[in-house]
């Protein structure tokens, strides 16, 4: 299971690569909209969590842009900006689940639940 992590907080692709790590999943972290394109174009994620403001592109806009090349794989917004219009527009835009930074702690319950019903509609 591979994950890419997009955000531009160092500190933030650190914690949830060895958050990811602990829980056996691969995370592949990159700081911006235009890294991670470049990966998605070459590569194949099992999931996707992406910064709510990125620099560039948002990531409501990320979100769009993958939507538009997968609509399977889970999309989880993880971003400080936590309102019910940015919420909203994270849904809107594709995500299956908008979490509020810095609340960790529901990080790795949805990722797993995102990658069991994947997984399972694949069956």
């Amino acid at each position: 299971m591979r994950i890419l992590c997009v955000d531009d907080d160092e500190d933030i692709r650190n914690l949830l690569e060895d958050l990811l790590g602990l829980s056996d999943l691969e995370a592949i972290a990159v700081q911006d909209t235009e890294a991670a394109l470049c990966l998605i174009g070459k590569e194949q994620f099992s999931l996707y969590i992406i910064d709510g403001q990125l620099p560039g592109v948002s990531g409501q806009g990320l979100c769009e842009e993958i939507r538009k090349r997968d609509q399977k794989t889970p999309v989880v917004i993880f971003s400080a900006c936590g309102d019910a219009a940015d919420r909203e527009a994270g849904i809107l835009a594709g995500a299956n689940v908008y979490l509020v930074k810095p609340d960790i702690n529901e990080i790795i319950p949805t990722v797993k639940r995102l990658l069991e019903e994947a997984s399972n509609s694949l069956s």
